[in-house]
């Protein structure tokens, strides 16, 4: 009970910080850069919202097919913690490969739909384009842990074999995550946004479509894998998964921060201020 009361007040902090967040980086960039219009914002918004739609259907596939080959087994257990237990079984030999196909599905439709997203429009639209994204990503960021929320209060935690030790290193990674999340999401969309818009204007498009890709598809498989290695059992060293988020949190804060000034100085030449 004690932890349920503890998730749900960590739920409305993060949202009332991610909001407040979002807001912020919006006045930076308005009046820092320079300013946009709300259309801009919107195309983002519905690009990135037809992406994420399309993505999770793709991505839910491979889940899928183990399930129904498993169906029998499913459809025999007695208790929801016996399911439990029967799916973490039957994901774990795929976690590696199951990250890797959700991560490359993310950068594939999201950065298709960015392509399209800023193609043609005046150069200045990018940065505002990708900041409609980033506000969509903050936004399913919150529904994702609402959803873990109301998922323990019904069925309790997922496992309870992760250790006292790792329990804290999560607790720890998740506060970090939590902190600099609106960081990266306002660095990385504007920004590979703009480095997108910018090798279109040179007639590079594709090639920056596929340094987006290989870019998001590190970032959210290395997440995703995170996630499920914690879950499946395939992590339980505490120094172990701390020396991985740290790789992590590193890696994509600086890759997010690099695309941001190359794109952001790429596409300031064709915009008039």
């Amino acid at each position: 009970m004690i932890t349920l009361v503890v998730s749900t007040l960590t739920l409305l902090i993060t949202t009332v910080y991610w909001v407040v967040s979002s807001i912020v980086f919006y006045i930076a960039f308005n009046r820092t850069l320079w300013r946009g219009k709300r259309g801009w914002v919107l195309i983002g918004v519905g690009y990135m919202l037809l992406a994420i739609i399309i993505q999770s259907m793709l991505q839910s596939i491979p889940a899928m097919l183990i399930v129904i080959k498993a169906l029998p087994s499913i459809l025999s257990a007695k208790s929801v913690l016996e399911i439990n237990a029967l799916m973490l079984n039957l994901l774990k030999p795929y976690a590696l490969w199951l990250s890797l196909y959700v991560g490359f599905m993310a950068g594939l439709c999201q950065e298709i739909a960015r392509y399209f997203a800023v193609k043609d429009r005046e150069p200045a639209s990018a940065l505002y384009v990708g900041y409609g994204f980033a506000l969509i990503d903050i936004a399913v960021g919150i529904s994702n842990s609402l959803v873990g929320v109301l998922a323990y209060s019904f069925i309790g935690p997922l496992t309870t074999s992760i250790s006292h030790e790792l329990l804290s290193v999560l607790l720890y990674v998740q506060y970090v995550g939590v902190a600099i999340q609106p960081l990266i999401s306002f660095l990385f969309h504007p920004g590979a946004s703009m480095f997108l818009r910018a090798l279109q204007a040179n007639k590079r498009g594709l090639r920056g479509l596929a340094v987006n890709i290989v870019v998001h598809t590190y970032a959210d498989s290395f997440l995703v894998y995170l996630n499920n290695a914690v879950i499946l059992g395939l992590i339980t060293n505490g120094l172990i998964f701390t020396a991985l988020s740290s790789i992590f949190f590193i890696t994509i804060t600086a890759i997010a921060a690099a695309l941001f000034v190359v794109g952001l100085g790429n596409v300031k030449q064709y915009v008039k201020y």
